[in-house]
């Protein structure tokens, strides 16, 4: 028995491709091919917007984050989103004159913070380390994206919108089942793309 294999990087870019009636490739290292390094550019644009809605599988809650013996708390690489568990904390991400991007005390007006925080942190993860209904999403919006930059068909767009919703639906669908239900509640974003009913919403990429 042959099982099948998680969307990969290529796949993605040759759905994109055949949503404007180009031939696939075989290899995304190929230079000179104009609309693969559209298709690459576009398809990583929509990858980073969906992930900054924060899903289960890429948002940590009481991710502890502690400051250096300077007193300063630096935000790990692939951080698309921070913010402190206790919404009473106004700690932003700012970039520190010499350290890099760093957690600012906004209400004392300071770099210095005395003891470890626990963050809500969203990250950034590469198209290949995503879920298969994530890669399936992003892949479906990112070539109805795709096709209305390059060619602009109404008619084109319209199917592309059907499969885009389907896709979401999915990728909400397991999103429920993984989070627990009131954490899905608390997250603003995802309830006004998809609301607890189950009926459709606007799709993130609208």
């Amino acid at each position: 028995m042959t099982l099948l294999t998680p969307l990969t990087e290529l796949d993605a870019v040759n759905e994109m491709l055949m949503s404007i009636g180009q031939a696939p490739v075989n290899t995304l290292s190929v230079s000179g091919i104009q609309d693969v390094n559209i298709a690459k550019a576009e398809l990583a644009k929509v990858n980073r917007f969906v992930q900054l809605y924060g899903f289960a599988f890429n948002t940590d809650r009481g991710y502890s984050l502690s400051p250096d013996v300077g007193g300063q708390i630096a935000v790990p690489s692939g951080v698309l989103r921070i913010t402190p568990m206790d919404p009473r904390a106004k700690l932003v991400q700012r970039r520190h004159p010499t350290k890099g991007v760093c957690i600012w005390d906004a209400t004392n007006l300071t770099w210095n913070l005395a003891t470890s925080v626990d963050f809500e942190i969203t990250w950034g993860f590469a198209y290949e380390d995503l879920p298969e209904s994530a890669r399936y999403f992003i892949a479906i919006a990112a070539a109805r994206k795709f096709q209305k930059r390059i060619i602009g068909s109404a008619e084109l767009d319209g199917y592309n919108k059907e499969d885009e919703e389907k896709a979401w639906a999915i990728l909400i669908r397991d999103e429920r089942r993984t989070r627990d239900t009131n954490l899905f509640e608390a997250n603003p974003q995802l309830q006004r793309a998809y609301d607890r009913s189950g009926r459709r919403g606007t799709r993130v990429t609208d």
